[in-house]
């Protein structure tokens, strides 16, 4: 038997969902016993011949001096030559003890989160085993708009929308649960559902409740789902009734033959890390179904970016055994939380409005008339924003903007309004 009927047949015993889920690529991909996995052999050996790096002939770097000048503190081997395929391995159970202690208590099922070169990369990694032709992707609207060239464009997988929040809020909300069930109810063949909380583009997060319909709606699939949790924006929620959690845990609990849930998260923005380019891919299940879907997720990589910088890599470590970590975080996210409070006055206070917001670092205002004629009209005055035309509306990052210039640019976006 082949490596990718193995990984068929232990998906089909130990988790049906992911074997109904994946796409035609998914199913054929596997980790090829290659340079790479020889090479993980072969360490410490006498005399080793394997691995294509310049080494001093002792497995210690030839590192050049002026890289050498830039690299402080840091082992100059863990920094410089080629980091483990999927990632070190101290670097992924490091990241796994940091989702396992975002669990609200539920006892989440979570595997070795395999490393990426960002979290687009991640993505695109899930879009390559789980959409394509007869796969379809069910996608909030508004959303941003590379999942739309990553799953569609890409994959070309039929690309499924449902609406993400209502014109009213409801008892639970604002999220239109009713339209995800109605997306989700159509389903006549194994799909996939992307989840992104805190939103991009709206800068919207669940209520408790509202995530108890998600689930539920999940839960009564008539077909089996992989969902994706695209945890980008984790930790940024500035209302007390935001559920201040992934999804992903209270996902990965639900029955293995019927749905597979993924997370996709990384340093970029929790920590701050947007050059490093870090990502992590995690699968909520364990055993021999998770070590599967580890298989083919490296075979993916291998086949891309091969492995994910190592100097990065030792960054992010660095970063996740610092005692003072979540101090830190904190301090940004309360910079972040008052740009959030002074951007919804500015917005009351100049007659705009906004789609519901209350985490992350994006609103959505929304504009009558043409939306891109409004931001070249701001650009002109030295005012930079993100048209969304097909949502009428224009895109704030306050996470790039000083609290005190906030004022000002909602006062040019209302005046240009009215125009």
């Amino acid at each position: 038997m082949d490596r990718a009927s193995h990984l068929a047949d232990v998906l089909e015993q130990h988790h049906p969902a992911a074997a109904a889920t994946l796409s035609a690529l998914g199913r054929r991909l596997f980790f090829p016993q290659g340079i790479p996995a020889q090479s993980a052999e072969a360490r410490g050996t006498r005399i080793n011949a394997t691995i294509g790096q310049i080494t001093d002939g002792h497995g210690k770097p030839l590192a050049l001096p002026s890289m050498l000048s830039c690299l402080g503190d840091l082992d100059p081997g863990e920094a410089t030559l080629y980091a483990a395929q999927g990632g070190r391995s101290d670097l992924r159970e490091a990241w796994r003890d940091h989702v396992r202690a975002d669990d609200p208590g539920c006892g989440s099922r979570v595997s070795l989160p395999v490393a990426t070169g960002g979290l687009t990369h991640a993505l695109s990694m899930v879009a390559d085993l789980f959409a394509g032709p007869g796969r379809p992707v069910l996608l909030p609207a508004p959303c941003w708009g590379n999942y739309r060239a990553i799953f569609g464009t890409r994959r070309q997988a039929p690309l499924i929308p449902w609406n993400l929040l209502r014109s009213t809020r409801g008892p639970d909300g604002w999220l239109d649960l009713d339209s995800l069930r109605d997306a989700v109810g159509s389903l006549e063949q194994p799909a996939l559902l992307l989840l992104n909380f805190p939103s991009n583009p709206t800068g919207y997060s669940p209520t408790a409740a509202e995530v108890d319909g998600i689930v539920d709606i999940v839960a009564h699939s008539p077909v089996p789902l992989a969902v994706l949790t695209d945890d980008a924006y984790q930790g940024m929620w500035w209302e007390p009734d935001c559920y201040a959690h992934s999804l992903f845990h209270r996902l990965s609990l639900l029955p293995p033959d019927r749905v597979l849930a993924i997370k996709v998260d990384g340093a970029t923005k929790e920590f701050l890390y947007f050059g490093g380019r870090v990502g992590f891919l995690t699968f909520g299940c364990e055993g021999p179904a998770a070590d599967a879907l580890d298989d083919k997720a490296r075979g993916i990589a291998r086949s891309v970016i091969s492995s994910v910088s190592a100097t990065a890599q030792v960054l992010v470590l660095h970063m996740l055994r610092d005692p003072g970590i979540r101090a830190q975080q904190d301090d940004v996210r309360e910079r972040l939380r008052a740009r959030y409070e002074a951007l919804k006055a500015a917005i009351d206070r100049h007659g705009l409005r906004a789609l519901p917001f209350n985490s992350g670092m994006f609103a959505l205002l929304a504009v009558d008339g043409d939306a891109e004629a409004l931001r070249l009209a701001l650009l002109a005055e030295g005012l930079g924003v993100v048209a969304f035309a097909e949502s009428s509306a224009l895109r704030l990052s306050y996470g790039s903007v000083d609290r005190d210039d906030i004022d000002e640019l909602v006062a040019g976006i209302a005046r240009l309004a009215r125009r």
